[in-house]
């Protein structure tokens, strides 16, 4: 190989590794108006919409520890007591009543069409690569696939508003190549700066249903090892967890 093509080869490898690292900052920055990438803290409620009327709401408290790790604690009179660990790739139910915790997967139903990933896993810039991307006018649309075979959704199709990479739709699809859900996003404000505050879940089998998700308080969060560790969560008190 000559100098000369040496040299242009080293440009065009550099120039696609800027590129990669430029669209990995745009999926970044789409994640940050989801919930940020460190430890926080999130209020949900869940509401089940039929024919434009609220049938069920559940309310949740989310902590998303670094890694894989993600404690979900159910809010809802009717399910006081009951919570949902996830560490690294293994999914746990724990019922009140129960001193041994239940294996689950991230497609676990909480209310309609959300699932467990859909309010504790999802993060794009920890769990997918960027396979593609397109610019089709005022959209950014991101084809991502899962680095994990336990990722909530194999691949997705993610459109961003080109202006300031503000995530508005996703379609989710799971490993057997089947759409499972649509997923459009809710622009508002947080702390007075653009953020989701909502997410509408629907899918092609429930005509005139859907989920949404809303995401009431979003909050940096010093999160304690061990309230992810399924032994010690069994048998402690969680106020006393979270005391540290």
């Amino acid at each position: 190989m000559s100098i000369r093509i040496h040299v242009k080869f080293m440009i065009a490898v550099l120039g696609l590794v800027a590129a990669s690292q430029a669209w990995a900052g745009v999926l970044a920055n789409a994640q940050h108006f989801k919930a940020g990438t460190h430890s926080v803290r999130v209020e949900c409620k869940v509401q089940l919409i039929e024919k434009s009327k609220v049938v069920k709401t559940r309310r949740y408290v989310v902590y998303i520890g670094t890694g894989e790790r993600t404690l979900v604690l159910f809010k809802s009179p009717a399910q006081v007591g009951e919570k949902m660990l996830i560490n690294d790739g293994n999914f746990w139910m724990f019922m009140p009543q129960s001193q041994r915790p239940i294996r689950i997967t991230p497609m676990q139903k909480l209310l309609g069409q959300a699932s467990l990933g859909d309010i504790a896993t999802l993060s794009w810039t920890k769990d997918y690569k960027i396979r593609s991307k397109q610019v089709q006018g005022k959209v950014l649309h991101l084809s991502l696939e899962a680095k994990k075979a336990s990722a909530s959704y194999q691949r997705i199709e993610l459109r961003l508003d080109a202006s300031d990479d503000f995530p508005l739709s996703a379609d989710l699809y799971l490993r057997s190549g089947i759409m499972a859900k649509t997923a459009k996003y809710i622009r508002g404000e947080r702390g007075g700066k653009p953020a989701v505050v909502a997410m509408q879940l629907t899918d092609r089998l429930h005509h005139g249903r859907k989920t949404i998700i809303y995401y009431l308080s979003v909050s940096p969060a010093v999160i304690p090892s061990k309230l992810f560790n399924p032994e010690i969560l069994v048998r402690s008190d969680l106020t006393r967890l979270l005391a540290g």
